[in-house]
């Protein structure tokens, strides 16, 4: 593992939607001026295609996680066997589907890290045809691991077809809130940005524009059944801007609604936002309209930072953990 200094990392003041073109230029710089690190901490390889870690806890080959540009949309075939992006100018792209995705090790514990969802709240009441929450920008994470950039948190309010059960989906819908890097942020040093993304059943990842935001602000993410098969994934930061794209998918009943925080490559509870996340005003209605009222449950599926939900009888769902180790220190975090 070899560090270079910071002095070479361009200082920047980038637009609130960083492209995907501006992405890949942060990234090469980052490269260039600060390090290389290599091993599964960082980028996984199979089969000679570098792995990204998307925020639905898997992994995807780089050719499978795809950049959309406002108005665009994708078409998945019926029975995952791949998907159709449509231009704005009317153009397609058609994708087959993709078979190199994996789970994100969540055994990396024994490397003295883990990736995986953390904490989250599960809701599923039914065939669902919309989904709103409203939550505030934390403060930012006091570390980004052992090498600055590794370690990156996901905060977000999703949409599953697989009835609640652990590994039962086959798509995801997410406004996803992040800092770090991500498949859909490429810059390993980014601050929060909050993006539009979904997967579907072929296997690929999809991601709208990214839109820096700041702790203190307003978000709220949105998924919308606004036609036949086909949803709006909305990414709203109000005066920043919304980041959104639309999904079409056939033969898919949505019914599972959730509320996570989780964690790529965490070393410590200092890589996780430094203050808690309550949703608010989360509201459920059925294909039609129909408002439902959703039974939240919490799970936690790793203690190390003791996460824990406070669900409120009104439907808010509060989020919190430890920031610093020694105050954790009744779980082990090192395998």
């Amino acid at each position: 593992l070899k560090l270079v200094g910071l002095g070479n990392l361009p200082q920047r003041a980038p637009p609130e939607k960083e492209s995907m073109a501006q992405q890949a230029r942060i990234v090469a710089a980052w490269a260039r001026g600060m390090c290389l690190v290599c091993g599964a901490a960082t980028v996984a390889v199979v089969g000679g295609a570098p792995m990204m870690k998307m925020p639905d806890g898997r992994q995807y080959p780089a050719g499978c996680v795809h950049w959309l540009e406002e108005g665009e949309r994708v078409e998945s075939i019926p029975g995952g066997e791949g998907d159709v992006i449509v231009r704005k100018n009317g153009g397609r792209m058609e994708l087959p589907r993709c078979t190199s995705t994996a789970p994100v090790d969540e055994g990396e514990g024994r490397l003295g890290y883990y990736s995986s969802w953390i904490v989250d709240a599960v809701a599923a009441p039914g065939p669902i045809g919309s989904m709103v929450s409203n939550w505030t920008v934390p403060m930012e994470p006091a570390s980004r691991g052992p090498v600055p950039g590794m370690s990156s948190a996901y905060i977000f309010n999703g949409l599953e077809d697989g009835a609640g059960k652990r590994g039962a989906s086959t798509m995801i819908l997410q406004p996803v809130l992040s800092y770090g890097k991500s498949g859909c942020v490429l810059d390993p040093l980014a601050g929060w940005r909050f993006t539009s993304f979904h997967v579907t059943g072929a296997g690929r990842a999809y991601c709208g524009p990214s839109l820096r935001v700041r702790r203190g602000d307003s978000l709220q993410g949105r998924m919308e059944l606004v036609a036949q098969d086909t949803w709006r994934i909305v990414a709203d930061a109000g005066p920043r801007g919304a980041s959104m794209h639309t999904a079409v998918l056939p033969n898919i009943t949505v019914d599972s609604a959730y509320l996570a925080l989780e964690g790529m490559v965490v070393y410590s509870c200092a890589a996780l936002p430094g203050e808690g996340v309550a949703f608010t005003g989360n509201a459920l209605a059925a294909p039609g309209g129909r408002p439902l009222q959703p039974c939240w449950h919490g799970e936690v599926r790793h203690p190390e930072c003791r996460p824990r939900t406070q669900i409120h009888a009104g439907g808010d769902v509060e989020m919190a953990w430890d920031v610093s180790d020694s105050a954790a220190a009744s779980e082990s975090f090192v395998v």
